[in-house]
């Protein structure tokens, strides 16, 4: 990955973005896109960042990443000044123990760790099962020395997110916090880098989506104002090479194999066979990956938004997912910019979504 684009994502994944309080990371967004010369860009009401390119042309496309992380809300302070958090998103809650935290404070960032009982202290039986089951369970220690103490430093309702920055593994992989889905709303960020100087057929809505781990919000309400023709998503989805009995639900999905294509009865067929013969021409590596039904991305809001659109996934293989260390390769995501950015130069003005009809 060239190092400008290698600097944006840094500063991305080093930005909390939890799921409802994302701006932080759309600013780091716009200014790269701005610095681009993108200039048809806001974000909306419900802190989505949309950027647009062509916006007259009949059909419209949009490209969508969602913006939030997995992370945790500050819900309860007790007389000691410990801090009991629920989780925003599918938090994986035994991989939170011993960790350290960074709260969104009332006067800035606050360092905190969830607090471990040491094996010292426990039964045989109790060491069988330390891992906490419900983050009830396990409390955040910020250093207060009681209740009022805590609250000059954080008050209920404060975000916060593990603090598990970018560590750089062998052969291009990179293990890091809240890859999902901050690396997909910088795929469609750089392809709009490099297509604002591009002539285009289609008029091309790129957004960068908030709370998609509460419910797919952002990506339904942009679908219903920008009404798409065509919706291209982009996630991260399961790879099954370190847990190799997940192949038989997920199939064989590996790191630095090339960006995942959807096939199911979500995806639209005619653009899986136009993302695929883009793919081979280049003579790109992609791999398949089959969903039988709806799945949890935006694709699934932009195809049922009014009445619908047509839809593709693009996927980058991700390990231990919802995790303070998910794992990805940097070949699979250049990959996945270069083949979104020639799929959408590919798509004609006048495309023909429909069935062969009656």
């Amino acid at each position: 990955m060239e190092a400008q684009a290698c600097d944006l994502l840094k500063r991305l994944v080093a930005t909390p973005t939890p799921t409802g309080f994302e701006y932080d990371g759309m600013k780091v967004l716009a200014e790269a896109l701005k610095q681009a010369g993108v200039k048809d860009m806001e974000i909306d009401i419900h802190g989505n960042l949309r950027a647009s390119l062509n916006k007259e042309a009949p059909l419209r496309v949009m490209i969508e990443g969602h913006c939030d992380e997995i992370g945790f809300i500050v819900q309860h302070i007790d007389d000691d000044g410990f801090i009991y958090v629920s989780a925003l998103g599918g938090v994986t809650v035994p991989t939170v123990l011993s960790e350290r935290i960074i709260i969104q404070g009332k006067n800035g960032p606050v360092n905190g760790v969830f607090g471990g009982r040491p094996i010292h202290l426990m039964s045989p039986k109790e060491r069988e099962n330390c891992a906490p089951k419900e983050l009830t369970d396990i409390f955040v220690d910020i250093g207060a020395t009681s209740r009022e103490d805590a609250l000059k430093l954080v008050s209920l309702g404060d975000c916060a997110v593990v603090d598990s920055g970018w560590r750089p593994l062998g052969n291009d992989r990179v293990a890091c916090r809240g890859f999902d889905n901050r690396i997909g709303a910088f795929i469609v960020t750089e392809i709009m880098k490099r297509l604002v100087n591009q002539k285009l057929n289609v008029a091309l809505h790129m957004v960068a989506s908030v709370q998609e781990e509460t419910g797919l919000i952002g990506g339904y309400t942009s679908a219903y104002d920008i009404n798409p023709h065509i919706g291209l998503c982009v996630d991260v989805t399961f790879a099954s090479d370190a847990q190799k009995d997940d192949k038989k639900s997920v199939g064989d999905i590996r790191l630095g194999k090339g960006p995942v294509v959807g096939i199911g009865p979500t995806y639209h067929k005619g653009l899986g066979a136009l993302i695929l013969d883009e793919a081979a021409k280049a003579k790109m590596e992609t791999q398949i990956q089959v969903r039988s039904r709806g799945t949890g991305t935006c694709a699934y809001a932009m195809r049922m938004t009014r009445s619908g659109a047509a839809v593709a996934q693009f996927s980058i293989p991700l390990r231990y997912m919802h995790s303070p260390i998910e794992t990805l390769s940097l070949s699979d995501v250049e990959k996945t910019i270069d083949l979104m950015t020639a799929t959408i130069l590919a798509i004609p003005a006048d495309m023909n979504l429909y069935p062969k009809q009656p």
